[in-house]
C-alpha cells in the first residue's frame, strides 16, 4: 500500500464565479433581445398583412362597381360628395350609378345608386351602402347639401344594405370633428363647357379633348375618370390615429368609364 495524501477537488474562485455569471448574463440578454426582435417583427408583419388585406378589398370593391357604372349627359355615372370644414373640403364619399338592370331614366333613382362613404359619426369606417326600396329621384347634380343628407339617411335607414368594408381608415381632427383621409376626385373630358361651346359652333367638334381620340364629326367618346386615395393604420381606435402617423400606409386607385355624346 502506498501512502499518499488525499487532495480534495478544487472549487471555483470568486473571480471565476463572477466571470461565469457575467457570461451567462450576456447569453441570456442576447437570447432575450433576439426573442423580442422576433416578436416585434412578427407583430409588424401581421399589421402590414392586415392593412394590405383591407386595402385590397377597398380597391377591388370600388373599382369593380365604378367599371360597371352607367353614365349620361345628365349624370356622369360617378359623383364625389364633399364635406367641408372652414376653407377645407373633404370629398370622402362618392355616388356610383350602378342599376341592377336597365336604368329607369336618364337620371338615377336612389335605388340605382351605390354609395361609398365614410361614416360621418365614425370616420375610420368605410361603408358601401345601397337601398333598393327607395325609388325617389337622386338629388340635383350640384346640390351638395342634399347629397350629404342622402348619405346620412341611407347609412341610418333600416332598409339600407350597409356593408363595412374597412374600419382601419386613418382619420385626422379638424376643429372639434374627425375627418377621413379618404379622397375621391373625378375628371370629365371633354368638359360640359367644351361640349356646349362645340354645339354652339364656337369650337370645332373635332378639336375637343377626346380622351380616347375616338370621335367623328357628329359624335365622340367621353371619359369620366375617378382617382381615389386613402391611408390605413393598424388600429380601429380613432383616438390612436394621431400617434400612428408613421405607421400609416397610403394607397391609391383609379377607374374610368366611357360613354358616347353626340353633337
Amino acid at each position: 500500500m502506498t501512502n499518499g495524501t488525499l487532495h480534495p477537488k478544487r472549487g471555483l474562485s470568486l473571480a471565476e464565479l463572477l466571470v461565469a455569471s457575467a457570461v451567462m448574463g450576456i447569453i441570456c440578454l442576447s437570447f432575450g433581445t433576439l426573442a423580442m426582435s422576433v416578436q416585434m417583427a412578427n407583430e409588424y408583419s401581421q399589421e402590414k398583412n392586415l392593412v394590405g388585406q383591407h386595402a385590397r378589398v377597398i380597391l377591388q370593391r370600388v373599382e369593380r362597381t365604378m367599371q360597371g357604372a352607367h353614365a349620361t349627359e345628365s349624370f356622369p355615372g360617378i359623383l364625389p360628395i364633399a364635406y367641408y370644414y372652414s376653407t377645407y373640403d373633404f370629398p370622402q364619399a362618392i355616388a356610383v350609378w350602378a342599376p341592377a338592370g336597365a336604368p329607369m331614366a336618364s337620371y338615377p333613382q336612389v335605388d340605382e345608386l351605390v354609395i361609398f362613404a365614410v361614416d360621418p359619426d365614425n370616420p375610420n369606417r368605410f361603408l358601401e351602402v345601397r337601398n333598393e326600396n327607395d325609388t325617389s329621384s337622386a338629388p340635383g347634380l350640384t346640390d351638395e347639401s342634399a347629397w350629404r343628407t342622402l348619405v346620412a339617411n341611407l347609412i341610418t335607414n333600416s332598409d339600407s344594405n350597409v356593408v363595412e368594408i374597412s374600419d382601419l381608415v386613418r382619420a385626422g381632427k379638424a376643429g372639434s370633428n374627425y375627418y377621413s383621409t379618404l379622397r375621391f376626385q373625378t375628371r370629365v373630358v371633354p368638359t360640359d363647357a367644351d361640349i356646349a361651346s362645340a354645339r354652339a359652333g364656337s369650337t370645332d367638334w373635332e378639336d375637343l379633348n377626346w380622351a380616347t381620340s375616338i370621335y367623328s364629326s357628329k359624335a365622340g367618346i367621353r371619359q369620366v375618370w375617378c382617382h381615389f386615395e386613402w391611408q390605413l393604420v393598424p388600429s380601429s381606435n380613432i383616438d390612436e390615429h394621431s400617434r400612428l402617423g408613421e405607421q400609416a400606409v397610403p394607397f391609391f386607385g383609379s377607374s374610368a368609364i366611357y360613354y358616347q355624346v353626340t353633337k
